[in-house]
């Protein structure tokens, strides 16, 4: 959905390494969280939809512990939760979220459980 050249006249910096594995999970993990279908090409807000991918390849290659760590916590799978272990264990979990891309998002209305738009 984003090249390697739109990671780089974004950040004004070379793209990480492992740029294709970063930008798919990433993807998957936006997708996961929005409440709205991916926006197409055709919606007023999808250059700022690839912005936030963007932001959360950035979070991920500068936190690659988020991607290689099951010990946030706690889980979440549409209705089901399960929390962690221990008081301390779940009080230590982390947002694997880029906070830019999670504002984003927000101000898209992809995280907004309304109905209707013009993307859909």
């Amino acid at each position: 959905m984003v090249t390697k050249e739109e990671y780089e006249e974004y950040f004004g910096q070379s793209a990480p390494s492992n740029f294709s594995r970063l930008e798919f999970i990433s993807l998957n993990t936006i997708k996961s969280i929005i409440t709205r279908p991916v926006p197409k090409e055709s919606c007023p807000f999808y250059e700022d939809f690839k912005k936030a991918i963007l932001e959360q390849i950035n979070y991920y290659d500068l936190n690659s512990d988020l991607i290689t760590s099951s010990s946030s916590g706690s889980y979440t799978l549409g209705s089901y939760s399960e929390g962690g272990s221990s008081e301390i264990e779940t009080s230590k979990s982390i947002s694997r979220l880029s906070p830019v891309a999670y504002e984003i998002l927000l101000n898209c209305g992809l995280l907004q459980s309304q109905i209707g738009g013009c993307c859909l």
